[in-house]
């Protein structure tokens, strides 16, 4: 297997993981709500804001440009 394939399969098992990670995180900080929601009150999730997502997604563009530039 060339090391571009095994740098890809690598890359996709680890981003895998972190997003279940975030996922788990993400429902055990908003536990009590979801217990709620399982009883039927659909509204008693947090949502997660515009300006929130919008902080998140530039986070992780900062982060792939220091990745990218590891190998310079």
């Amino acid at each position: 297997m060339k090391f571009q394939q095994k740098a890809l399969i690598a890359g996709g098992v680890a981003g895998a993981l972190l997003g279940l990670a975030a996922a788990f995180l993400y429902l055990k900080a908003n536990e009590p709500q979801i217990a709620l929601l399982e009883d039927g009150e659909a509204d008693a999730v947090n949502k997660v804001s515009p300006g929130e997502a919008m902080t998140v997604g530039l986070s992780l563009l900062g982060l792939l440009r220091q990745i990218a530039n590891l190998g310079q």
